[in-house]
């Protein structure tokens, strides 16, 4: 059975697909990949993070952790738009995502300690959200991640794949940050698509910034949110 495309912007609804909330990724080659460099990863970030202009900079969307602040990220790739400098500081980490060909976003998380990050719906079904956790210390209840209604923990070396289009939240109520690596790969069905797909999310991600700003653009109908979805694709 072929899986529609769902967005975030588009809808402006409950996402009400039948996706098993965490999929079962352990045996793909780009998982191995990963799993299997962590260390190298987790030191590269590791070393960053003490550099002044480490590149490090709120999650883009501002409203979802308790503060801006104790949701960072470091950007490598925003679906297909690679962040030239940051990629340039983290060599070893880009090397291995670039041999991922449908990767599509990557990007290192930290997560303060005594953080929410608020329940939401993803930007889309069409991809593997995956998390390769880099420095976890510690586990369900006091640190997991809800999607749908099953939970997860992260530990150290280990990476899992869910659907961003469900339902989601993440805490943190220990005295510790939390560093995964974040990536997105394009589900099989969708990877001939990639080009298109990442201009749809960049379109889907430039509208998301406008709701922070601009409340009324989310009330708008649902059939012209799409048609604004499509043309705004075109420059992407």
């Amino acid at each position: 059975m072929s899986i529609a495309k769902w967005y975030s912007f588009s809808e402006g609804l409950k996402y009400e697909g039948d996706e098993t909330p965490f999929f079962d990724v352990k045996s793909k080659d780009w998982a191995i990949l990963l799993c299997k460099n962590y260390e190298i990863i987790s030191d590269e970030i590791q070393h960053l993070i003490s550099e002044k202009d480490s590149g490090i900079i709120p999650y883009f969307n501002q409203t979802l952790a308790s503060k801006p602040e104790d949701w960072t990220i470091l950007p490598l790739y925003v679906w297909g738009k690679k962040q030239i400098n940051n990629c340039i500081s983290c060599p070893q980490t880009t090397m291995l995502i670039e041999q991922i060909s449908a990767m599509t976003s990557c990007s290192f998380s930290i997560l303060n300690p005594h953080t929410s990050i608020k329940p939401h719906h993803g930007d889309s079904n069409v991809m593997y959200r995956c998390h390769l956790t880099l420095q976890c210390n510690g586990g369900l209840p006091h640190i997991g991640m809800r999607v749908k209604d099953e939970t997860i923990e992260w530990k150290n070396g280990e990476l899992f794949a869910f659907c961003d289009a469900h339902n989601h939240e993440v805490w943190n109520h220990t005295d510790e940050k939390r560093f995964i690596l974040i990536i997105d790969v394009l589900r099989e069905e969708f990877a001939l698509n990639k080009k298109q797909i990442c201009a749809e999310i960049n379109a889907t991600l430039f509208w998301q910034l406008k709701f922070q700003n601009f409340y009324f653009i989310k009330h708008l109908p649902r059939w012209s949110r799409k048609i604004l979805l499509k043309l705004t694709a075109l420059f992407f």
